[in-house]
């Protein structure tokens, strides 16, 4: 009995650091203007050899992508085990990883420039149960096309600007329009959308 309580008080304390290294968001890419600062989160400007600590990785895409093709398979792996991958895109040229990851894994990329400032929420389908009507579209945004795979969550001008799905076992956002983000945008809107595609990933 006592051996089984010292390795319970023994091991509990590894199991928490455990558990908190695997939920720690990795955010890559174009983000010096995006506010993100929660301590889970750890910005990197090129992908870590090992992703095992991470449970999210966000892309916040550049006009040149950060990956180069085994990284990009790794990323792709990473969400097909499990992981969540959020994909955040602008107008061009603020696409690339984005259209890289969506080629992989729907043969799909972004299209058009969308000057909208707001984005209409997907009252019906959503994943994301968000609660507002309507959100800051972002600076210039683009749209992904339909997939069966995957629900709209938010329209601008009629087209899909985020959508979520899963992938496998992990799960995956796509967003048109991730300037809504930067530190002079965000709004309290802007901050409740962030918490709930966050926890959808999780």
């Amino acid at each position: 009995m006592r051996l089984k309580c010292f390795i319970f008080f023994f091991l509990f304390p590894l199991l928490s650091i455990a558990q908190v290294k695997n939920n720690q968001v990795l955010l890559v890419g174009n983000y010096d203007s995006v506010c993100m600062n929660d301590s889970n989160f750890r910005k990197v400007s090129k992908l870590p050899d090992s992703l095992d600590s991470f449970k999210i990785i966000c892309f916040f895409s550049n006009s040149t992508s950060s990956l180069n093709e085994v990284e990009a398979s790794r990323v792709e792996a990473f969400v097909r085990s499990g992981g969540g991958l959020y994909l955040g895109a602008e107008n061009w040229p603020l696409q690339a990883e984005s259209n890289q990851l969506t080629q992989k894994l729907y043969l799909k990329e972004s299209f058009g420039e969308y000057n909208s400032p707001v984005a209409e929420i997907e009252q019906e389908s959503g994943n994301l149960d968000l609660e507002m009507d309507t959100i800051p579209a972002g600076k210039s945004t683009v749209a992904f096309p339909m997939d069966y795979r995957l629900r709209v969550e938010a329209w601008v001008a009629d087209q899909p600007l985020i959508l979520s799905g899963n992938v496998d076992e992990g799960k995956v956002i796509i967003d048109g329009g991730y300037s809504r983000f930067y530190c002079d945008q965000r709004t309290e809107v802007t901050d409740s959308l962030w918490e709930a595609i966050i926890r959808y990933l999780k």
